[in-house]
């Protein structure tokens, strides 16, 4: 049986747009519109829960949390690799945070790395228009259901099949590139199809850069206050999908004089997603909610271990716990800083992020 969804969704969209309204997320009357209109349902038929379930508007016994939570703030897992979450519906006020960075105005042209779903592209046309809207995302299980989402939803944009990192280069160039996945490095095809007064806004560790051309292969930016957190950008290859942790390291523990509590500090865990990137993180949670021990690994195959007692125990190529320590012992020195005192310096082969101004304290970024 198929259910009429269109007085009770237009409501709940109202409702959410009005929630992102009263925090401050959505101040573009613009964006409001496009978030009251848009039928993020539509994009969203599913979604995965943290155990894995699968809850499905087309389930009688899902279908009421279905309704709730695209209607919700959340964040929602909506493809799954190999059992690993590798694509989501971001949540709505990131997404408008976002878009009112983007700062655009009519006629310009966009292209967006990460279709996922479709819904963000929907929200792109309607502000702009379909012609000036091109999305990528790497695997036809994603954009093809994009695509008959958006003609559901009556939007027609350009959706590419492809490597996010090349970009589109046929349609180049464009006026404003987002990305809505997680980087380590900014790739330099994207910054080579940008108008002259064109930028890139993009994940960085955990917080979004604003990146502007200044030249053949050198770019300046700012990163902006708050967090962002993306699932990593895939590559042709298949790089990105997340992987089962190793084997903790056993023996005894050391002192670590990086606190538990730190580990819940979006703003370290900004410096030290750029000072050590890559990491995958699990936590332990105490009766309170409160971070009571950690496991941390890299790719490299480094993993550390903070215990209930305060004690780090690390093995692998590095001693990942130490290069931690060290990255919080630089953040309490600069007075704890926040993303937006950070800046980012692209030139040929060399991307560096710096603090407070490029003479400040720099960490080059792995490309």
């Amino acid at each position: 049986m198929t259910i009429d969804l269109t007085d009770q969704a237009a409501e709940a969209r109202r409702a959410l747009a009005q929630a992102l309204t009263d925090t401050g997320d959505l101040t573009d009357p613009a964006w409001r519109r496009a978030f009251e209109e848009v039928p993020r349902h539509v994009f969203v038929p599913y979604f995965y829960a943290p155990d894995g379930e699968r809850v499905s508007g087309a389930d009688p016994a899902t279908h009421e949390r279905w309704f709730t939570a695209v209607h919700e703030d959340r964040s929602l897992v909506t493809h799954r690799t190999d059992g690993a979450a590798t694509s989501s519906s971001s949540q709505p006020s990131l997404m408008a945070t976002m878009l009112e960075a983007l700062t655009v105005t009519d006629g310009m042209t966009v292209l967006e790395i990460g279709a996922g779903t479709g819904y963000n592209v929907a929200l792109l046309c309607h502000r702009l228009g379909d012609i000036n809207v091109t999305t990528i995302d790497i695997s036809p299980d994603i954009t093809d259901p994009a695509r008959e989402r958006l003609a559901t939803a009556g939007y027609q944009p350009h959706v590419i099949t492809g490597d996010g990192s090349l970009g589109v280069p046929d349609r180049a160039p464009y006026d404003r590139i987002i990305v809505t996945c997680g980087l380590t490095t900014v790739p330099p095809a994207l910054l080579q199809q940008l108008t002259d007064d064109g930028f890139l806004l993009a994940p960085l560790g955990n917080a979004l850069a604003r990146i502007h051309p200044r030249g053949p292969g050198t770019a300046t930016g700012r990163f902006l206050p708050g967090g962002a957190f993306f699932m990593p950008l895939r590559h042709a290859q298949g790089d990105g999908v997340p992987t089962r942790g190793p084997l903790l390291p056993t023996g005894h523990g050391r002192p670590s004089t990086l606190p538990a509590d730190a580990i819940a500090d979006n703003h370290f865990r900004f410096l030290a997603g750029i000072a050590v990137p890559g990491l995958t993180w699990q936590y332990d949670l105490g009766e309170n909610g409160e971070i009571t021990g950690a496991r941390v690994w890299h790719p490299d195959g480094s993993i550390a271990q903070l215990h209930p007692d305060t004690t780090a125990t690390e093995t692998g190529f590095r001693p990942l716990w130490t290069a931690l320590e060290d990255v919080h012992r630089t953040y309490l020195i600069a007075d704890c800083p926040g993303p937006d005192r950070y800046g980012i310096t692209i030139r040929p082969g060399e991307q560096c992020v710096w603090l407070d101004n490029p003479d400040g304290p720099t960490w080059v970024l792995t490309m």
